[in-house]
């Protein structure tokens, strides 16, 4: 027992050590090229846009919206010209916005908005025509909705249609939080198939996240943490010993600092910085690769946004800052190698020592 008693603080320092290896390198672990966000918003002025890649149709989308407190993007306030103005450079693929044509009528293109209404209701407000780009194409008389394309062009589709998302307008930051989602399957909450909320319903089960989280891009039915502003509170361990922040975030006393990415220079050419994450583009005649860099193109004037967000994972800016962790990192495991090797050694050494003297202690006495 004396050993024991003995043994037992080099194991316990071995261990400590060993845990703060661990809590030191949750950022550098965490380190990687980003996921794909399902719902990726942008406010200014109190106002907020959110680009959610889901292929759904023209009903189907306003419905998401309206769930999340919004409506399907409306160009009828001036706040809502500049958000899409930052977005629209960077803007891959075709996303619904809410214009739809009336039933029974046909697109005129001589009126500013061919005929089409806002699904709001409201009038057209402060909205500029000069600012629409009409896809070119004869008018339509069938049900047809608007969607936003690159370079601001706006398309004439019909409302069945499955775009790659759909552009959201909404007063509330954190649109993109509590996302609900159903999978149709033989599957029963009882399964536990969902990382934190689940419902059942009929033919399958919904999966939902907490607040602060949304759903996982790879894997719907897990939660990832989720930032919609500058500063965040960390998510925190019993007691505070280790925090954790959203992806595109930084650390600092238990709060979550947004990473300004265009400001480190992550984008060759174009950069759109939003909360957690950024977005590269390239200008007239470059093609973006690597959804960073740009490469001069031999033909043809070409602008090509990213075709998902690029984002850096927490505390992983570039090396300069967190050198010390590295640094840190090895010290406590060498450390932690030395006083292991240590140990064994000396308790090797001890055994030996008290084989070789017991059996002269338990030795008979010689013959006389």
């Amino acid at each position: 027992m004396p050993q024991a008693g003995r043994g037992s603080e080099p194991q316990r320092l071995a261990a400590g050590m060993a845990l703060l290896l661990w809590v030191l390198m949750l950022p550098v672990l965490e380190a990687g090229p980003g996921r794909q966000q399902a719902c990726l918003p942008l406010c200014s002025e109190g106002r907020c846009l959110t680009v959610n890649r889901a292929g759904l149709d023209f009903d189907s989308a306003s419905a998401a919206c309206h769930r999340r407190g919004g409506e399907l993007l409306t160009l009828q306030a001036e706040s809502s010209h500049r958000l899409l103005a930052r977005l629209a450079p960077v803007l891959s693929g075709s996303f619904w916005m809410g214009l739809r044509l009336p039933a029974g009528s046909c697109s005129d293109p001589a009126e500013p908005l061919r005929g089409y209404r806002w699904t709001s209701g409201a009038a057209n407000g402060t909205f500029n025509s000069s600012w629409v780009r009409w896809a070119a194409g004869a008018a339509v008389c069938s049900s047809s909705c608007v969607a936003l394309a690159r370079y601001r062009v706006w398309t004439e589709q019909p409302c069945s249609d499955r775009p790659d998302g759909f552009l959201c307008g909404t007063a509330d930051s954190n649109a993109c939080w509590e996302q609900e989602l159903f999978f149709n399957g033989p599957f029963r909450c009882d399964d536990a198939p969902c990382q934190q909320r689940c419902a059942d319903a009929e033919g399958g089960i919904r999966c939902s996240c907490f607040h602060g989280y949304v759903p996982d891009g790879e894997d719907p039915r897990r939660c990832r943490q989720h930032c919609a502003q500058q500063s965040c509170p960390a998510v925190c361990a019993a007691g505070g010993a280790a925090c954790r922040c959203a992806d595109g975030f930084l650390l600092e006393e238990r709060r979550c600092e947004d990473i300004d990415e265009c400001h480190m220079g992550q984008c060759d050419q174009i950069c759109l910085n939003t909360f957690g994450s950024f977005l590269c583009s390239c200008r007239r005649g470059f093609l973006l690769t690597g959804q960073v860099r740009c490469v001069a193109v031999a033909a043809g004037e070409v602008v090509t946004p990213a075709d998902r967000d690029s984002t850096l994972r927490a505390a992983s800016a570039p090396p300069g800052p967190f050198l010390w962790v590295w640094v840190g990192a090895a010290v406590v495991l060498v450390a932690a190698v030395f006083l292991l090797r240590l140990y064994v050694v000396r308790r090797q050494k001890r055994r030996e020592r008290s084989s070789g003297q017991q059996p002269a202690a338990s030795a008979p006495p010689p013959d006389l």
